[in-house]
């Protein structure tokens, strides 16, 4: 099953998220802070992260740039989602490595999804493939 790290701290925007996409069948971690979100990226190596931008403990930037220069999360996808209207935000965000996405709130959960599926794929796909290779 495919995993994706939800790093956000506004707890209704989390639950919703998580309530989203582990109906689509992905399995979900959530983190509330910078710091935490980093610490869960690494023990659970998710396929793709969403990543708030203005949060305690280190903001999204941070965490993006952190969780691509390790090793073992190296090269995991981020899209963002944030609050924030701030001119140059979108191209400073999908200026990162690996950042395949920026959302507004309120994004459209539909949209959210779909990208979420281009990114990773299904939440089943390829777990099959090793057998009768």
């Amino acid at each position: 099953m495919k995993k994706i790290l939800v790093v956000e701290d506004d707890k209704n925007v989390s639950k919703a998220l998580g309530i989203r996409l582990a109906g689509a069948g992905y399995s979900v971690y959530t983190a509330v802070d910078g710091l935490s979100g980093l610490r869960e990226a690494v023990q659970n190596r998710p396929d793709l992260i969403l990543l708030d931008i203005s949060m305690p403990a280190g903001d999204g930037f941070s965490v993006a740039k952190a969780v691509q220069r390790l090793n073992i999360t190296g090269g995991t996808p981020v899209i963002f989602i944030t609050a924030s209207r701030k001119p140059g935000l979108r191209e400073k965000a999908m200026g990162i490595e690996s950042v395949v996405g920026f959302f507004e709130k309120p994004y459209d959960p539909e949209e959210l999804l779909g990208k979420v599926r281009e990114t990773i794929g299904d939440p089943y796909e390829g777990e099959d493939s090793e057998e009768g290779s």
